[in-house]
């Protein structure tokens, strides 16, 4: 249990560290006022400053992990900033890359990020004199090789299962009086929906990108109107979208690309995402490279007071036993993280038990107000600065607070099973690795006894 809440302290800090490095940067002072920094470890060709790790330990005591950590934070963080360094040589060694388009998607999350952690893009830009596409556009290297090493340690676990008799063993280990006591949980789900947009409104947004391809047919450079005028994160690189393996792409967006010859723009083509027009630039094989500038609809008040009579409406059908909860999700709710689990949140390990606290407040405010089974009255929220959805919340179940047991909390027993496991591996997989290529540590970190773990 202990080298699980290490990881999941460390991986934290490290991610979250991504924003922080460049919103919040470190810099070690001498007396004298001059700026000291220094490669404190190499990992084959690949280096960790010190203001890295510095800039990471202070995110890590401002986290409420800090609280119950228990040893050197730095060691634990330089340990784990050299695990990264050598899960991206063996990325590159095994030629593990980050396709555009889930890149492009790390981009838009980190961006939502930023702009939750600030309130607006003009706060950002107030306070640290960079646009958010500025920012973003720093971040990309990094935000790749954190990505790529995930990629790497996905692919090195993947076939890690256990057995019931593991779980078991796992169960047993513990004495009675020290199992796990887990607090309030519910079994909860919703089903979201996002106003329609209009087709008024789609109209409007299909003439705006015809005059921009006007434009563009006319001399002037597509990548030039798509950094002015594209609202997807790649519209800061000139909306390209590099080479693309067929299939990766929206099918819309795709089917729009290949019907051109290289050069050609299209007219708009609607994809899940928005309106584009598209200009092909290569075709290679089974692999094609477009840019596009997108423009998303956006929803007007109708549209919002549509979306919560559908919910209503479904809502009606769910309690008269026309459609269960669940299939009422995966059919209409446009919450796709929720959807696939039947419009039911989950935790870490997947159980669709979730304890009270991981709940957001204003959630967990309108669960509490619910009884078992039943379903909320739609309600409006805000997702983003200016978008709002409609969504209906089901309390299926609540759970008392409760030790550990193999009938109760199996699948829980199972996750954390399976989670050591899989540290095992991986702590077994890197020290192999580790032996395989050069690693120097900086004197100041002998204590931490990286190089002989």
């Amino acid at each position: 249990m202990n080298v699980q809440r290490k990881m999941k302290t460390t991986r934290f800090i490290v991610k979250t560290a991504l924003i922080i490095l460049l919103l919040t940067p470190f810099t070690v002072l001498a007396q004298e006022g001059e700026v000291v920094d220094k490669i404190i470890a190499k990992v084959d060709d690949k280096i960790i400053l010190k203001s890295e790790l510095e800039s990471a330990y202070i995110q890590f005591l401002t986290s409420p992990d800090a609280q119950n950590f228990q040893g050197d934070a730095r060691c634990a963080l330089l340990q784990n900033f050299v695990e990264g360094r050598v899960l991206l040589i063996m990325a590159d060694i095994d030629s593990t890359f980050v396709e555009p388009a889930r890149l492009d998607y790390e981009m838009q999350s980190r961006g939502q990020s930023i702009i939750q952690r600030f309130g607006s893009e003009e706060a950002i830009l107030q306070n640290y004199g960079k646009t958010l596409d500025q920012i973003l556009n720093e971040l990309k290297p990094t935000i790749e090789d954190q990505v790529r090493m995930e990629m790497q340690e996905s692919n090195i676990l993947k076939d890690v299962v256990v057995t019931p008799k593991e779980v078991r063993k796992f169960f047993q280990r513990f004495p009675k009086d020290s199992l796990p006591l887990y607090p309030v949980e519910y079994e909860v789900g919703v089903i979201i929906k996002e106003p329609e947009v209009s087709e008024e409104e789609k109209e409007k947004v299909r003439k705006e990108l015809i005059a921009l391809r006007n434009k563009a047919l006319n001399g002037e450079s597509f990548e030039i109107l798509a950094t002015f005028n594209s609202e997807g994160p790649s519209g800061q690189n000139g909306g390209n979208l590099g080479f693309m393996a067929r299939g990766a792409l929206d099918p819309a967006y795709e089917a729009g690309a290949l019907a051109l010859k290289p050069g050609e723009i299209s007219m708009p083509v609607e994809s899940d995402f928005g309106i584009h027009i598209i200009q092909l630039v290569e075709k290679r094989g089974n692999e094609f490279q477009t840019r596009h500038i997108l423009k998303t609809p956006k929803p007007n008040a109708q549209d919002i007071l549509d979306a919560d009579e559908f919910l209503k409406d479904l809502r009606k059908q769910i309690l008269a036993d026309s459609i269960t909860f669940e299939e009422a999700a995966k059919l209409y709710s446009d919450d796709n993280s929720t959807k696939i689990n039947g419009g039911f949140y989950t935790d870490q390990f997947g159980s669709i038990r979730i304890s009270a606290g991981s709940l957001d407040p204003d959630l967990f405010f309108e669960i509490d107000k619910l009884k078992d089974g039943e379903i909320s009255m739609p309600e409006k929220i805000q997702v983003g600065q200016d978008a709002q959805v409609s969504r209906i919340i089901f309390r299926k179940k609540r759970y008392a607070p409760h030790r550990a047991n193999l009938k109760d909390d199996y699948e829980k027993l199972k996750a954390a099973t399976t989670q050591m496991k899989k540290a095992q591996k991986r702590a077994e997989y890197l020290q192999e690795k580790m032996k395989e290529v050069y690693l120097d540590i900086d004197p100041e970190y002998d204590r931490c006894g990286i190089i002989n773990k």
